[in-house]
Parts: structure tokens; C-alpha cells; sequence
């Protein structure tokens, strides 16, 4: 085994060593900031979700000049956004798992010889990919808080224009 190992080393530049071991640890970060963004929205998601939920509670819909149906598809939709950021986390967390694993498999495959030359770039995809579903995910959710956004604004500026009573 020793013997693979010295023979890696001699025939991979320290360049190329460096960026084998630094692009997993720059998808980690990434992955990271990902995370990091998609528990802000979630909360923002669960805070939006518990003011409408006192609001349903309290009677005081006509306060927001919103309906109860209109109250429903609110809080329906702000569900949808925690489930969706509750996805993407998962699907980040688990690219980090995958690239940490990646950055482990790299001396592995290095020491195990042609046996498991694979290990390293497979794990790397399967992390690109779950970084990749992560972000798509995040997108959803994004636009369905963009679509909330718009349609509350859009019922505070009719109720502003409608002469008043």
C-alpha cells in the first residue's frame, strides 16, 4: 500500500494535490453559506406563518383587509415555503457530508491505489448534485415568497386607493 501512496505523490504536481483538496473544501463552503440562507428563510417562512396564525385566532382578518379564504392561501402557502426550505437544507447538508467525504476519499483512493479511483469523483458529483437540488429548491421557495410579497402589497396599495368611507 505504502508503495501506491509514494507512487501518487511522485506523479501528481503539488499544484494539482493542492486544488484536489481545496475545490471540496470551496463546495463545502459554499454549501455552507447555502444553509445558512436557507434557515433564514425558513424562519422568515415559520415568523410570517405564527403572525397569520394569531391573526386566524384573534378574528382580526379584516385588519390585514384580507378574507379568509384569502387568510388560508396565505398561510397554505407560507407552509409550502418552510417545507420547501426544510427540503433544501437537507439536500445542503447533505452535500456537505458528500464533499467532506470527497476531501476523506482523496488520500483513500491515493493509498487503496486504482481500486477505488473513482470514489473521490463520484462523491463529488453526488455532491454537486445534491448542492444543485438544494439551490433548485431554494428557488422554489423564493418564488412563492416573491408571489406573497406581491399580492400583500397589491391588497394594502387597492385598500389605500379605495375612497374612504
Amino acid at each position: 500500500m505504502q508503495g501506491n501512496w509514494r507512487e501518487m505523490s511522485n506523479s501528481v504536481d503539488p499544484a494539482t494535490a493542492v486544488a484536489l483538496i481545496v475545490t471540496p473544501a470551496l463546495l463545502i463552503s459554499a454549501s455552507a453559506s447555502l444553509v445558512a440562507s436557507a434557515h433564514v428563510r425558513l424562519a422568515r417562512a415559520v415568523d410570517r406563518g405564527r403572525v397569520l396564525i394569531a391573526i386566524v385566532h384573534e378574528g382580526s382578518g379584516e385588519k390585514l383587509g384580507a378574507s379568509e379564504q384569502q387568510l388560508r392561501v396565505w398561510l397554505d402557502r407560507h407552509a409550502r415555503r418552510a417545507r420547501y426550505a426544510e427540503r433544501s437544507i437537507g439536500l445542503l447538508y447533505a452535500a456537505i457530508v458528500a464533499f467532506i467525504a470527497t476531501c476523506l476519499s482523496i488520500p483513500l483512493a491515493g493509498v487503496a491505489g486504482p481500486a477505488v479511483n473513482w470514489l473521490p469523483t463520484a462523491l463529488a458529483i453526488a455532491g454537486t448534485l445534491l448542492l444543485l437540488a438544494g439551490g433548485a429548491w431554494m428557488v422554489v421557495e423564493s418564488r412563492l415568497s416573491a408571489a406573497q410579497i406581491a399580492e400583500e402589497l397589491g391588497g394594502a396599495l387597492d385598500q389605500l386607493r379605495r375612497p374612504a368611507a
